[in-house]
């Protein structure tokens, strides 16, 4: 085997290793949404269009999170 092979490995195992003893993802409880969370999901729906972009709509969102919290 090549040494990148081997690293690979390697990196894989202690990626696994690291997971022994988590639950898995279905008995997760899910966090509930922040206030950020919130606003941008309510913010994005209001002001979805056809002419912007997702990225300038968010940014848009950003810029209005950053003023709403002053």
């Amino acid at each position: 085997m090549s040494d990148e092979t081997i690293k690979k490995l390697e990196k894989r195992l202690t990626d696994l290793e690291s997971k022994i003893g988590e639950k898995p993802k279905a008995e997760r409880k899910p966090r509930k949404p922040s206030e950020y969370n919130k606003f941008m999901g309510e913010y994005m729906a209001k002001n979805k269009s056809d002419k912007k972009s997702h990225k300038e709509l968010f940014l848009e969102a950003t810029k209005a999170w950053g003023e709403k919290k002053k």
